[in-house]
C-alpha cells in the first residue's frame, strides 16, 4: 500500500510538473494583458513541433554522430525561440494592431489563432503527426529501486521532468521578484494605467509576457509529450484546460497560487484514479470516472471559494 502511494506521488509530480508551465504562462498573460489566452495550448503546440521535426528530421539525419545532449538543447531551444516570437507576434502585431481592442477582443483573437493553427500544422508537418518520437531515447529509460516495502519504478522522463520545471519556474519567480522586468509586471499587473503614469513601459512589459509565455507552453509541451513518445494537434487541449483550472484553483490574483493547484490537480487524479476502482453502483466500476470525480471536487472548492485558495479580493476605492 505505502509503495504504491509513493509510485503514484511521484507519478502526480511528473503530471504537475509540465502543467505547472502551462499554468504559469496563463496567469503570465491574465495579469499582464487582462485576459485569458485561449491559444496558449496552440503556441506551446507549435513549439512542440519545431522540435521534434528539427530533432528527428535534420539534427540526427545531418549529425548522426553528434552529442545527443546538444543535440537536444539545440533543438529545445529552437522550439522555445519560436514559440516566444510567436507570442511577441500575437501581442504586438495582432492585439496592438487591432480596433477596440479589449479583453473580449484579446479572446476573441486567440480563439482565431487557436482555429488557425489547428489547421496550418497538419499542413505542414502532416507527415510527423502521430507518428514520430518526440524526443530522445533516453528519455524513455526506466529504473526501478528496490525498497523492503517494494518497488519504486522511476521513469527518467518524469524526473527530468519535475527537475527542469522546478528550476525554469524557480527563475521566473526570481525574475517576478528581483528584475526590473519583474517589478514591471507587478506593477502592470496592480495597475497598468498608473504604472505607465510611473514610466513602466507596459507595452514591452506585456510583450515580453507573451514571449516568455510562449517559451513557458513548449517546455511544458516538450516534456508533457515525452510521457507519450508522440504528437499530434491535439496534444495540450486537456493540458490547458487544467491549467486554467489550475489557475481558477490557486488564484488568478496570486502567481505562487495557480502553481499549487497545478499540483493538486495531479495529485487528486492519481488518489481518485487508485480508489474509484474500489466503488461500484449498478454492477458499473466507477474507475473510468476518476476524472469526473476530480472535475467535482475543484467546482465544490470554487463555489465555497469563488477567487480561489490562495486568491486575494480585490478591494475598490471610490
Amino acid at each position: 500500500m505505502a509503495i504504491d502511494i509513493i509510485n503514484r506521488l511521484i507519478l502526480a509530480l511528473a503530471d504537475a510538473a509540465p502543467l505547472a508551465l502551462v499554468t504559469l504562462a496563463i496567469v503570465l498573460i491574465f495579469r499582464t494583458s487582462f485576459t485569458t489566452n485561449f491559444a496558449q495550448g496552440m503556441i506551446a503546440t507549435t513549439g512542440a513541433y519545431i522540435v521534434t521535426i528539427l530533432y528527428n528530421r535534420y539534427l540526427l539525419v545531418n549529425f548522426p554522430e553528434g552529442n545527443v545532449f546538444i543535440l537536444t538543447i539545440f533543438a529545445f531551444l529552437s522550439g522555445i525561440i519560436v514559440a516566444f516570437l510567436f507570442g511577441v507576434f500575437i501581442d504586438v502585431i495582432l492585439i496592438r494592431k487591432s480596433k477596440f481592442s479589449n479583453a473580449l477582443t484579446k479572446q476573441m483573437i486567440t480563439m482565431g489563432i487557436v482555429l488557425f493553427v489547428m489547421g496550418l500544422l497538419p499542413t505542414l508537418f502532416y507527415k510527423a503527426e502521430l507518428n514520430m518520437p518526440t524526443i530522445p531515447y533516453f528519455f524513455t529509460k526506466t529504473s526501478v529501486i528496490q525498497t523492503a516495502m517494494g518497488n519504486i519504478v522511476v521513469q527518467h522522463n518524469h524526473i527530468y521532468s519535475i527537475v527542469v520545471a522546478a528550476v525554469v519556474i524557480s527563475i521566473v519567480f526570481v525574475m517576478l521578484k528581483f528584475t526590473k522586468w519583474g517589478l514591471g509586471v507587478r506593477s502592470t499587473a496592480a495597475n497598468e494605467k498608473v504604472a505607465g503614469m510611473m514610466g513602466v513601459n507596459t507595452k514591452f512589459i506585456t510583450a515580453m509576457s507573451w514571449g516568455i509565455a510562449g517559451g513557458l507552453g513548449t517546455l511544458g509541451a516538450i516534456l508533457y509529450a515525452s510521457y507519450n513518445q508522440t504528437i499530434g494537434v491535439p496534444l495540450m487541449i486537456e493540458m490547458q484546460v487544467n491549467g486554467f483550472l489550475a489557475a481558477i484553483l490557486g488564484g488568478f490574483s496570486t502567481f505562487f497560487g495557480p502553481i499549487i493547484g497545478a499540483i493538486i490537480i495531479p495529485v487528486l487524479n492519481q488518489i481518485s484514479f487508485f480508489l474509484m476502482p474500489n466503488f461500484q453502483i449498478g454492477g458499473q466500476n466507477l474507475g473510468v470516472y476518476y476524472k469526473v470525480i476530480v472535475y467535482l471536487i475543484i467546482l465544490i472548492i470554487i463555489l465555497i471559494k469563488p477567487i480561489g485558495l490562495f486568491g486575494k479580493k480585490i478591494a475598490k476605492k471610490v
